[in-house]
């Protein structure tokens, strides 16, 4: 269980920084509306969860609300 967690931390460290960097990218003028659009789909696409990462994020989640609640 905690392979596949942190493997799904290290999916969504990677894709929220390669969208951080097109975001960047776009607002500086460097890539058209229609490139920010296909890199974003393709990161998406690329750093997508599978099913068992999704359950063992959600039950880190859920682990930690109420960690925090008490």
């Amino acid at each position: 269980m905690e392979k596949i967690l942190i493997d799904a931390f290290e999916k969504l460290q990677k894709r929220e920084h390669l969208l951080k960097v097109i975001r960047e990218q776009r607002g500086l003028g460097r890539i058209t509306q229609e490139e920010f659009k296909k890199q974003e789909a393709q990161i998406l696409d690329r750093y997508r969860l599978t099913l068992g990462e999704e359950r063992a994020y959600d039950l880190y989640l859920r682990m930690k609300g109420k960690r925090s609640s008490k």
